[in-house]
């Protein structure tokens, strides 16, 4: 695992320079709460910046929006105020540990799932300006199927699923594959199992739910790698901070950086072209 994530990153690093496609859009969802969905996106951002990919967070959980949280920060402003015009992009923006910029959401991203097209001039204007200042954009959705959620995962480049072994997630899980099989049936969805003793459980997993897939949803779904249960993430957790900070040689964050490893991957030779950020915000708006 170690070695291929060293191997991607070399890859990476060489053709970073010669990749100058746009910023691609990677929304990271969960069919229910609870399964590790937003310390698996703070630290996937804090693993592909070692692959020197210049990252952006955007907190799209209505409900519990706390990237800023994770990373020990506090947002004076959000999104909210972007879409309101009293603040400029970059007056929102956080910048994280590694440089990893985080746009606040909280209520105000249902306001960018909804976009009024009176504010479509001003918000693209300053969302565009994010294709200079990253290489890609991670939604931290928020879990299950509410409006908001799958207008994100329709509009991105490339869906990333996590869920754990628990019954219940993966429930929750295959009726999220369900919907997003009818509504963004061109999205690639790639799995990440979590919590897993070893990777027997985690092979077996997958092969669970994509079975389920295969059989009565007639679509595919990708596996993209499984994260160690460890004692250490929930330590992270208290201490407000990333675990690829406190913890860098925990068993879990080792599996992260490997997960980066692919996804840096994927990204040199994307298998569709991005839109960057009008093509996302366009997809957006024909949801209506």
């Amino acid at each position: 695992m170690h070695d291929q994530a060293s191997r991607l990153r070399e890859l990476a690093s060489k053709g970073k320079d010669k990749d100058k496609s746009k910023m691609r859009v990677i929304a990271v969802t969960s069919g229910k709460g609870g399964v590790g969905k937003t310390n698996f996106t703070v630290n996937l951002a804090l693993a592909l910046s070692e692959f020197g990919r210049r990252i952006i967070i955007l907190d799209g959980d209505l409900g519990l929006a706390n990237v800023d949280i994770a990373f020990g920060l506090s947002a004076r402003y959000t999104i909210e105020h972007l879409l309101s015009g009293e603040k400029t992009i970059e007056q929102i923006l956080l910048t994280g540990p590694r440089g990893i910029g985080i746009i606040p959401g909280g209520s105000g991203v249902q306001g960018l799932a909804n976009i009024e097209r009176d504010k479509l001039a001003n918000v693209i204007a300053n969302l565009g300006r994010l294709e200079k200042m990253a290489d890609l954009l991670i939604i931290d959705t928020g879990a299950g199927l509410g409006h908001t959620v799958l207008n994100f995962l329709k509009a991105a480049d490339d869906i990333i699923m996590v869920t754990t072994p628990e019954p219940t997630a993966l429930t929750d899980a295959y009726g999220l594959l369900k919907t997003l099989r009818e509504e963004a049936g061109e999205v690639p969805i790639h799995v990440v199992i979590n919590r897993v003793r070893n990777e027997k459980d985690a092979q077996a997993t997958f092969k669970r739910l994509e079975m389920a897939v295969h059989k009565f949803l007639d679509g595919s779904i990708k596996f993209m790698g499984w994260i160690y249960d460890d004692p250490l993430v929930g330590r992270s957790v208290m201490q407000l901070e990333p675990l690829g900070i406190s913890f860098p040689d925990s068993p879990a964050y080792k599996c992260i950086q490997w997960i980066a490893g692919t996804v840096s991957g994927i990204y040199l030779r994307p298998p569709r072209q991005a839109g960057g950020v009008r093509g996302f915000l366009s997809k957006l708006l024909r949801s209506f």
